[in-house]
Order: C-alpha cells, then sequence, then structure tokens
C-alpha cells in the first residue's frame, strides 16, 4: 500500500511539474516549437506556369490539427501551418478539420527491448495544452467539442467582416455549394471536422451504473459527434483504445466490439472512417465491415522508406492493396517520418500507390490525395501556403503524372470521397460534383 501511495504521488508530481512547465512556457511557445517547417533546398520554385495550372485546380487537404492551438483561424500567423489567410494563399479550397484530444508520450515497449511504444496512461500532453490553454482539462469529450466549436465560431465571424469566408461543410449539398462558389471565382475555403481519436466512445464513470448497453452508449456518443458536424472519424490516434489498437500502442490489438459498432454508427450516419494510426489487425477487420469507401488521412508508405521516416507509422503494400480494393483513398503526408529526408519522394510514393491500383485492375489515379498533417507537432517541408510546390513536383516528374492525375490527386479524389459519405451524398453525386470542369 505503501508503495502504490508512493509512486501514486511520483506520478502526480510528475503531471504538476510537466503541467506547469507548459503554463510557464506557454501554449504559444510549445505551438512554435512543435509547429515548425522543414524547408527542403531541393524543393522546386514554382514557375509562372505551374502557379497558373495550380490555381486552376480544387484543392484539398485531408488533415490539420490546427484547431487545438490558440491561433485564429482568420488572421495570418507566422507560427504553425493553417489559418485562412495561408489557405487561400495555396489555393486550398477544402480542409478537413481534425480534433485531438488525447496524446501521451511514448515510453519504452514492455516486450520489445529497443522498441518504444505509445500507451495511454502516458502523460497526456493534449491534456496539460488545454489546461494551460484554459479549455477542458479532464473531459476528453468537452475538449473535443470545444475545438468543434472554434471551427465554426471562425466559420461566422469570417461571414461577418470583408474578405474570404470559411464555411463548415456537413453534407453533400454544402459541398455541392461550396464547388460552385469557388468555381464562380469566390474566395471560400470549406471545413470538414474529423475525430481523431474516439477514446471516449462508449466510456461512462461507473461501470456498475444501471443504464444504457455498451452498444447503446457507443452509437449515442457517435450520433451526438454527427450532430455536431463531425463528419470524418479515426477509431484510434497513436495509442490502443477501447476501440482498437493502434499501430503505436503498446499491444496493438485489432478492432473490438465496440470499436465495430462504432465504425457501423458511422457508416450509417453519414461520416468517412479514417484509418490512420490504427493497428494493423485493426486495419484488417475494419476493411473486412467497412461497405464504404475508407480514408487514410495522413500516411507515408512503408516501401522505401528511409530514415527520418518511420516505417511503423507508415502503411505497408498490403493494408495499401486492402484499401484500394475497398475502394479508399490514401492522403499522402509531407511531413519528413511520412517521406524521409526530401519532399521529392512524394512523387515516387504516389505513383507507387497508383501502380498497385493498375495491378488491381482500379483506376490508378482514384486512390491518392492530398494529407498534410499540418499543425500536428511535425514539421512539414512547407505551409498551407506553398502546396503548389507538390502540383509543381508532380508536373515535372512527369507519367503517370498528366493534368488530369493531378487533379485529381490534388483534390477531386477528396472530393469524390465526401460528395459519396456526406449525407445526402452518393457515387451520383460525386460523379456530378467532382469534375475536372
Amino acid at each position: 500500500m505503501r508503495r502504490l501511495l508512493v509512486s501514486l504521488v511520483a506520478i502526480f508530481a510528475v503531471l504538476l511539474l510537466a503541467g506547469f512547465a507548459v503554463w510557464l512556457f506557454g501554449a504559444d511557445q510549445l505551438d512554435r516549437r512543435l509547429n515548425r517547417v522543414a524547408a527542403d533546398p531541393a524543393a522546386p520554385v514554382p514557375s509562372a506556369a505551374d502557379l497558373a495550372f495550380h490555381r486552376d485546380l480544387f484543392v484539398a487537404d485531408l488533415h490539420a490539427d490546427t484547431l487545438k492551438w490558440e491561433r485564429d483561424l482568420l488572421t495570418r500567423s507566422a507560427v504553425g501551418h493553417v489559418d485562412l489567410p495561408r489557405l487561400v494563399d495555396g489555393n486550398v479550397g477544402l480542409q478537413l478539420f481534425t480534433i485531438v484530444t488525447k496524446s501521451p508520450i511514448p515510453r519504452s515497449h514492455p516486450e520489445i527491448p529497443g522498441e518504444r511504444c505509445v500507451s495511454g496512461s502516458g502523460i497526456n500532453v493534449a491534456g496539460l495544452l488545454a489546461f494551460a490553454q484554459g479549455r477542458p482539462a479532464w473531459s476528453l469529450r468537452e475538449r473535443a467539442i470545444w475545438q468543434v466549436r472554434r471551427l465554426y465560431d471562425a466559420a461566422e465571424r469570417s461571414r461577418e467582416r470583408p474578405g474570404p469566408e470559411l464555411r463548415v461543410i456537413t453534407d453533400a449539398e454544402g459541398l455541392r455549394r461550396l464547388l460552385a462558389d469557388w468555381r464562380a471565382g469566390k474566395q471560400v475555403v470549406g471545413g470538414i471536422l474529423g475525430i481523431e481519436g474516439g477514446h471516449w466512445i462508449g466510456a461512462e464513470d461507473d461501470p456498475s451504473a444501471a443504464g444504457p448497453t455498451v452498444a447503446e452508449r457507443v452509437r449515442a456518443d457517435m450520433r451526438q459527434l454527427f450532430d455536431l458536424g463531425v463528419r470524418m472519424f479515426a477509431p484510434t490516434h497513436r495509442f490502443d483504445n477501447a476501440l482498437s489498437g493502434s499501430s503505436e500502442g503498446c499491444e496493438a490489438y485489432g478492432l473490438t466490439p465496440q470499436g465495430r459498432i462504432a465504425l457501423q454508427a458511422a457508416e450509417e450516419l453519414g461520416m468517412a472512417v479514417d484509418l490512420s494510426h490504427i493497428s494493423p489487425k485493426g486495419f484488417r477487420d475494419a476493411l473486412e465491415m467497412l461497405t464504404a469507401p475508407a480514408v487514410v488521412s495522413h500516411t507515408g508508405l512503408q516501401r522505401g522508406c528511409e530514415a527520418p521516416c518511420r516505417p511503423a507509422r507508415n502503411l505497408s503494400d498490403e493494408e495499401l492493396r486492402l484499401l484500394i480494393e475497398n475502394g479508399g483513398v490514401v492522403g499522402v503526408g509531407y511531413w519528413p517520418q511520412a517521406l524521409g529526408p526530401t519532399v521529392l519522394r512524394i512523387a515516387d510514393v504516389m505513383a507507387h500507390v497508383m501502380d498497385l491500383a493498375r495491378e488491381l485492375g482500379r483506376e490508378p489515379g482514384r486512390h491518392v490525395a492530398f494529407g498534410s498533417d499540418y499543425d500536428g507537432s511535425v514539421t512539414p517541408f512547407f505551409d498551407a501556403s506553398q502546396v503548389a510546390i507538390l502540383t509543381t513536383i508532380l508536373r515535372r516528374y512527369g507519367p503517370p503524372f498528366d493534368a488530369g492525375t493531378i487533379r485529381a490527386i490534388a483534390g477531386l479524389n477528396t472530393c469524390r470521397l465526401f460528395a459519396q459519405r456526406l449525407p445526402g451524398g452518393g457515387a451520383d453525386k460525386a460523379d456530378e460534383f467532382c469534375t475536372a470542369e
């Protein structure tokens, strides 16, 4: 008992010191430190022709964790990667804003010497950050709701002042209007909400208390997310939870019964299922049960992954094949742990995905998209204002990246995914909305 008490006191002291450090140095300084840019000297400088082609694209990005930071989305910042002015500069017409609620520090793997893993019991940096910001520090659910409201608040304020509009997209009709306004030359950027890790889904404070069954709680929690406007759902983040194991988790088990109910609810409600961070077992389990196209919103590939690229964080060819056969989309990231030492490798990664799709008899250019992981405590090779660098890399690479394929990768594949998955959508809507015209 004495040892347990000493351990608890030690843990509390560490948490207190960590929280004090975040408070002392400030969330802003943490933002500056964690969300830098790793400029690549080898990155091409877009020519006038490259920029003209890029400005004619509908560009979409599948993943940004911007809502967890204190920056005003409507104000240009020298910190981090995303705000509305920089999205407009980069010609981004649709941005997925993903919500992080828990991010523990990695620890030594309990069973594999020399390896590290992430445990849900570790110090939660996202919680400490929330505490320093004056946001909900204890409830993951309330922390998620806080971030949801930030996007709606920014969208409302954007309509009340001159300049670009930020518009929250929650259904297929909203996506159609966004595309129509974008094609008409209006300065408007759509935002879709996503959850990165449903750690609280189906949880309750007192498991012995009378009340709804686990299945009923899971469905109620998923319905709450949907009613809040969330349209992309990732069951896991960097650690194992009650829904599934994580690719970085210490056990990395497969999809749990609770997780199956959550994914089924996501499909029924009209959410895209994001399999980023899920364990290999969970990946296979999910694609065996899902009937609609899934997405991996931000990743690299294990094939050709050279330091500082991290193979365990990225997709295997087996997983890619399963995703392609599902009709899904992979958002290729552009930070060193996803690509390696140079952004130029993104063309090789995308070409490999296309090769696998071709081998499987699928349309090669339909399964690749942009997935930056902006503001996710990573150091991408450029921020949202410089996405034209990607267009330039693909144009100069040559085959298989013709103009139509680049249009698909830059945004139309993401458009098609959500035109199919959003309420009121379907394959016919994808064919109608998501064209190059």
